[in-house]
């Protein structure tokens, strides 16, 4: 993948290993950054409103 398509494309969906990540440990999408400072706040965000979303079960 070219650095433009890496640079437009939307992120891909976070691993669920990406629950157990360390904030200082090495972000899983390869860019080597700290994950705190690369996808813990999406990945927060995207775990948090699946979460909300099990939790409200079938309407």
């Amino acid at each position: 993948m070219g650095f433009w398509q890496k640079l437009f494309s939307s992120d891909p969906v976070p691993p669920e290993a990406a629950r157990n990540l360390s904030r200082n440990a090495p972000c899983w999408c390869g860019s080597g950054k700290k994950y705190k400072h690369c996808h813990h706040q999406a990945d927060r965000d995207f775990f948090t409103a699946k979460q909300n979303a099990a939790c409200k079960g079938p309407t």
